[in-house]
């Protein structure tokens, strides 16, 4: 069995890693993901037949990589594994293979992989984790038949919708995503601004709000050319949150 563990203490990867070949020494064991979109990428790039995911950790929480590991359509199995018991519920929820707190017993690991054993691929495969209360995402993730790419939250301009597209624009790059606009509106109050019902923009990026010669209200954001549209349904609002 391949194994990848995700965490960000070394001392905890450590351990579960001699746990691990303590149980059987021909498990192929990884130990190096120390946040979640390190084992993202590795789960991606090593297809391991389980992932051992730490929940709290930095760049990307384990709830959010187990919901693009599912996305990305892997035959891995998900377990989590943290010190915070109050994230049991949620875990479950995602329908996760097993929940394991931290400090793990080796008897209780024996128990995850014969259970893990038993499964088909199909049921090693998490479903998704949208409706679990957990903060803002800070790297979201597009999948496609090229892999998967992936775009830091801040470096964001702005999401624009076309039809049923969202893309999300950077200053050199832009990338199709999955969900809604009204989704990401929702996750990224604090960051982004509803400016028209096609367009988001990040506050932070706000360069200048003006009227250009036809009287029509835009958004010009450093790093992006072509000005944002403002709605006259959306212009009381907008100039109230940019005043601030």
């Amino acid at each position: 069995m391949k194994i990848l563990i995700a965490d960000d203490e070394p001392l905890a990867r450590g351990r579960l890693k001699r746990l691990l070949s303590d149980i059987d020494e021909n498990f192929i064991i990884f130990a190096e993901a120390s946040n979640g979109l390190d084992a993202l990428n590795q789960c991606i790039s090593e297809k391991p037949d389980l992932v051992l995911l730490d929940i709290r950790m930095p760049k990307m929480d384990g709830l959010q990589a187990a919901a693009e590991i599912r996305k990305a359509n892997l035959d891995t199995a998900i377990v989590f594994i943290t010190a915070y018991d109050k994230y049991a519920l949620a875990a479950f929820d995602t329908h996760a293979i097993d929940y394991l707190l931290k400090p793990v017993k080796k008897q209780r690991l024996e128990l995850m992989l014969e259970k893990v054993t038993k499964l088909t691929p199909s049921q090693g495969q998490i479903a998704a984790t949208d409706s679990l209360d957990t903060p803002p995402r800070q790297h979201l993730c597009a999948h496609s038949h090229l892999g998967v790419e992936i775009i830091n939250v801040p470096d964001i301009l702005c999401f624009k919708a076309d039809n049923k597209y969202v893309s999300a624009i950077t200053a050199t790059s832009s990338i199709l995503l999955e969900e809604s606009l009204k989704t990401l509106e929702v996750e990224f109050a604090d960051q982004f601004l509803r400016t028209h019902r096609n367009s988001l923009v990040n506050v932070n990026a706000v360069k200048l709000l003006n009227k250009n010669a036809t009287g029509q209200l835009q958004i010009t954001l450093n790093g992006l050319n072509e000005p944002i549209n403002v709605s006259r349904r959306h212009q009381a609002n907008v100039n109230k949150r940019l005043k601030k």
